[in-house]
């Protein structure tokens, strides 16, 4: 027992020791952070402070123009938050990353930490949520509906066909000047307390994680006659942000909350991401799957052709982002399609799903250096 209480005893004076060696690097930080820095991070604070009472009392004001979504936005104003007195958004809310740990922009494709108060970073337009806890499955539509009344009509029919579970719990997408709205997300969100947990910790489970990928493209799949795009990456958490002042918001379903589970009994979770891309080229062009599938076949073998062109050439094109390279690819697709006789215009169609699922799959170290 002496013994024991020794080794105790030794392993309590390491741990002060530990704990006083801590606290003095912490005030060795600390002492090199110069009165100017802290007035500085003061001010910065304050600031943060102020911007927050003036959007809870004066609303969003945009200020300029800017160009979202394909589309540029000028004078929008919006008073109050929506997730004020609505479940569904308040639940959203607490899957976003808190303060400064949030990311979001002004494009899907550039996400960043934007300002310390989650507040003011849930009116960007893109946002991106946990991605280690993942509780929300996202489907993108390219469709356009006539009105936002047409497109839960569409999903309302869905429903009733037993394609899909429930309605989603939310809809956001981009109510144009004309009334129609454009390229909506369709979110589902997993009960609260049922968030998948995807990490490199040893612990965690890939099962689940594998369902919950199986279950995004099951739903993807589901609305390939919406226009669902099921090229998109199920789990990277980013999606339009149905806070934001900027796009159309729906939340039509509060009271039904399936689990994954309980998803594949509706939808099918066997189809894999190229498959479906087939699909869809398919269902969208309105080609059939036999003309559409040899015109994808040709242009996917071209698309593969240029991007190793590009990657080995250091093509200026291949510094960008991968919605911008996708733009490229889907360009110069298109016009080789109107070369080889595909001037159609529905073989747009499967051109922007070939070039979309190209560069969403691209990845350099599985080409195989020029000799």
């Amino acid at each position: 027992m002496d013994g024991f209480e020794t080794r105790y005893a030794e392993a309590q004076r390491l741990a002060r020791r530990e704990r006083i060696r801590k606290a003095e690097e912490r005030d060795r930080r600390d002492s090199r952070i110069s009165d100017w820095d802290q007035a500085i991070f003061a001010r910065q604070a304050a600031e943060q402070r102020l911007l927050v009472q003036q959007r809870l009392t004066q609303g969003y004001h945009q200020s300029g123009e800017r160009q979202i979504g394909g589309r540029w936005r000028k004078d929008v104003h919006e008073m109050g938050l929506r997730s004020e007195g609505n479940p569904v958004l308040k639940y959203f809310v607490t899957l976003v990353p808190k303060g400064s740990r949030a990311r979001a922009s002004w494009d899907k494709a550039h996400l960043e930490n934007q300002c310390p108060q989650k507040i003011l970073t849930l009116d960007f337009p893109y946002i991106e949520l946990n991605r280690e806890f993942m509780a929300a499955l996202r489907v993108d539509c390219d469709g356009i509906f006539l009105s936002p009344a047409a497109c839960l009509a569409a999903l309302m029919e869905q429903v009733r066909d037993g394609r899909v579970p429930c309605l989603p719990h939310i809809i956001v997408g981009d109510l144009l000047d004309d009334g129609r709205y454009s390229r909506p997300h369709f979110v589902w969100l997993l009960p609260p307390g049922s968030a998948v947990w995807r990490s490199d910790d040893k612990r965690c489970r890939s099962k689940p994680i594998q369902l919950f990928d199986a279950v995004a493209r099951g739903l993807a799949a589901a609305l390939l006659d919406l226009g669902a795009d099921p090229a998109a990456p199920t789990m990277t958490g980013r999606m339009k942000c149905p806070t934001s002042p900027f796009w159309h918001t729906i939340t039509p379903n509060d009271g039904i909350w399936p689990t994954l589970s309980e998803y594949t009994d509706y939808v099918d979770t066997s189809a894999g991401r190229a498959v479906l891309v087939r699909r869809a080229a398919a269902a969208q062009s309105g080609l059939g799957l036999t003309v559409s599938n040899a015109i994808f076949d040709t242009l996917r073998t071209e698309g593969q052709r240029l991007l190793a062109e590009w990657h080995f050439g250091a093509d200026a094109r291949m510094r960008g982002s991968r919605g911008a390279l996708a733009d490229h690819l889907h360009e110069v697709l298109a016009e080789y399609a109107e070369k080889s006789g595909h001037e159609d215009k529905t073989v747009s169609y499967v051109t922007a799903k070939v070039a979309d699922y190209l560069v969403a799959h691209f990845d350099p170290v599985k080409l195989r250096a020029r000799p």
